[in-house]
């Protein structure tokens, strides 16, 4: 297998990264911000990157004027993406979102976003990042004192939510199919009151959790996901409310309910964030690209069985509980040293003129060791005005 560092780079198309980190200092002189930070995140920042499958997403931070933080105009967050709204990215596309330095370390992190952390911990992949002012040094240095790994934040909770959002809906469209086809296949009188098909309907379902009889006030109703109907409701407007339920259901919950009520690339994500949080909670830290990377990529493409997937999310569960009660490595966002190291970035200029954050296309500032090919400002040029959306 050809190692993870140089499987998520080499599918990116070339120029790609230039191009990105380019639009990102655009968007910066744009709304009068400095660009500080800047890397590539998701699958290629995790290492599980899909030929022909996996887009492309660029996270940075930005530190905004003097100017718009006395008019009170600074942006808390900047966004550019090539796709469409209306469906979901190609392999081509891109996406970039910037935070605020300030949104950052005073908002995002202390409330454990999953994407801020990543952020925290993304530098450990060099190859990955983009742009990278000093002035982050000392951020990048001390994690700890910025996040909480206490109980109720974080990777560990986002992986739950994950779990029990995908795999339970993908379950309840699978229960209302099933009652469905009774409905179709059977074909019961339309006119007759459901309680004459309430037997039917719970052994064709065969799931208590999602259906079943069950008495409320002294009246027999049936539980179908989560919604009570009376027994005197006739056929015909039970099968108009099933359909109803169903049309609710997106492609997602479809293709978990297709894969025995498991959304893959959401359990992916759970599997990956307990990882995560594992690691944070041994070692004080997170690399990337990470050291479960193959096992997450064989969750995506359906390679793993529910119940093997099942038990490596307990397994890591039943870590992460442990760990939380016996780490040395515990994170407390500590707010005046958050503040500190925001104020540090704005005191490099007093003794300077203030920044101007004026445009420097021709000589734009990389990581260390990174070069724009020959061509790449021209070609640049010619991309953004082809995707360059009109403002409102």
């Amino acid at each position: 297998m050809i190692p993870a560092e140089k499987t998520e780079l080499e599918v990116i198309a070339p120029g790609l990264k230039e191009f990105i980190l380019l639009k990102a200092r655009d968007l910066c002189e744009e709304n009068d911000a400095e660009l500080v930070y800047l890397t590539l995140v998701g699958s290629t920042l995790y290492g599980t990157r899909i030929t022909g499958k996996s887009d492309v997403d660029a996270r940075g931070l930005f530190l905004p004027s003097l100017k718009t933080l006395a008019l009170e105009t600074a942006p808390k967050s900047l966004r550019f993406a090539t796709g469409s709204e209306e469906c979901n990215n190609s392999p081509e596309d891109f996406d970039i979102d910037l935070w605020s330095l300030q949104y950052w370390l005073l908002k995002l992190l202390p409330a454990g976003d999953t994407g801020a952390l990543d952020l925290l911990f993304s530098p450990s992949h060099e190859a990955c990042t983009l742009y990278r002012h000093p002035m982050l040094d000392d951020v990048f240095a001390a994690p700890l004192r910025l996040i909480n790994t206490e109980h109720g934040r974080g990777y560990a909770e986002y992986s739950l939510g994950q779990a029990r959002k995908y795999g339970v809906k993908g379950s309840h469209l699978g229960a209302l199919r099933a009652v469905a086809r009774f409905l179709r296949e059977k074909q019961p009188d339309p006119e007759k009151n459901l309680s004459s098909c309430f037997l039917s309907l719970v052994e064709t379902c065969g799931d208590n959790r999602f259906c079943s009889i069950r008495e409320v006030k002294g009246q027999q109703m049936l539980y179908l996901c989560g919604k009570l109907h009376e027994g005197t409701l006739r056929v015909e407007q039970f099968i108009k409310r099933v359909d109803a339920h169903m049309e609710r259901f997106g492609e997602r919950a479809r293709e978990a309910e297709r894969n025995q009520g498991l959304d893959l690339k959401a359990l992916s994500h759970a599997l990956r964030a307990l990882m995560q949080m594992e690691e944070l909670l041994t070692t004080g830290k997170v690399r990337f690209p990470l050291r479960g990377r193959e096992e997450l990529i064989s969750v995506k493409e359906g390679r793993i069985s529910r119940d093997v997937l099942e038990n490596s999310i307990n397994k890591h569960l039943e870590a992460v509980d442990a760990l939380r009660e016996t780490t040395s490595f515990r994170g407390s966002p500590d707010a005046e040293f958050a503040r500190s190291l925001l104020l540090s970035c704005y005191n490099r200029y007093s003794k300077e003129s203030p920044p101007a954050f004026s445009s420097s296309e021709d000589k734009p500032v990389f990581a260390e060791g990174f070069q724009i090919p020959k061509g790449t400002l021209s070609a640049y040029r010619m991309m953004m005005m082809k995707h360059s959306r009109p403002k409102s």
